[in-house]
């Protein structure tokens, strides 16, 4: 929640931006690598007030995708996903931070990219199955205002083919806000815009589900409709905030680093599964 006049959708922004810049995960600096050893990041945002939301795949060169996204949000619609060297370019005009490719680029993706390039036959849904923490990021807000938003943030499944989008920006499946619900998905992108699974969630709570409850039933959904050959299971990781101010969060990946915060309950974090 926000207060001292923070807008939803300005939390949302400012905090994975954030976490774009530090390395730990996989957004921004510290993404992982595709086939060919690139970088490819994915964001998308949406203002629940207004359905307004903005989207960006595959860019190399834009330090903060989430701030391209909220431009696209808030922009006159006539473009509301953009991508590769276009996107690239309207951000140039909005005159957003360039980054070199290769600042991008973290020792740990890098022997990661070697490990999976000698590897025979891997399947990017194993990579949210395994016991290697993952990182994509996302935050979902409500101001004092009552309004919500969310974001997402992400550098997609490691060794993936160039081009390859998986749902962070893809509106109701990475992420999903309006006047009940704001919700942020991590996990195996193909399966999670499969179902639609943020906006099925949102539709939960708005059907009287607490969110804790909308994201784990939405996930379980997930799991028995999405069954492809192939692949491992359809795992991944919700985190769900209603207008009353009740967050919620489920995942079913090994585990799914959280935290928040509180008006009158303060900071608070949890790393354990």
């Amino acid at each position: 929640m926000g207060e001292r006049g923070a807008s939803a959708l300005d939390i949302v922004t400012e905090t994975v931006a954030v976490l774009e810049a530090h390395p730990a995960f996989d957004a921004g600096r510290g993404a992982v690598l595709d086939r060919d050893g690139r970088p490819q990041l994915d964001a998308g945002i949406m203002d629940g007030p207004t359905l307004a939301w903005g989207a960006v795949a595959n860019v190399r060169t834009v330090a903060h995708p989430v701030r391209l996204a909220r431009a696209l949000a808030e922009g006159d619609g006539q473009a509301r996903l953009m991508v590769g060297e276009g996107a690239e370019r309207y951000a140039a005009e909005l005159g957003l931070p360039y980054v070199e490719e290769e600042r991008l680029v973290v020792a740990r993706e890098r022997d990661r990219w070697e490990h999976l390039r000698a590897a025979d036959g891997f399947h990017t849904s194993a990579a949210f199955s395994g016991e290697a923490p993952r990182g994509t990021v996302g935050c979902v807000a409500l101001d004092a205002d009552g309004r919500l938003a969310a974001a997402t943030s992400t550098g997609g499944a490691p060794y993936t083919r160039p081009g390859r989008v998986g749902d962070s920006p893809i509106v109701g499946a990475g992420f999903w806000a309006d006047g009940t619900a704001a919700v942020s998905a991590t996990g195996w992108g193909e399966a999670i815009a499969t179902v639609q699974l943020c906006s099925r969630a949102a539709d939960r709570v708005a059907h009287g589900q607490a969110p804790e409850d909308a994201a784990g039933s939405a996930l379980e959904a997930m799991r028995t409709r999405v069954r492809w050959p192939g692949a491992t299971a359809a795992t991944g990781g919700v985190i769900a905030l209603d207008v009353q101010g009740r967050g919620g969060w489920a995942f079913s990946t090994p585990r799914m680093a959280r935290g928040g915060w509180t008006p009158g309950g303060g900071t608070w974090v949890a790393l354990d599964a």
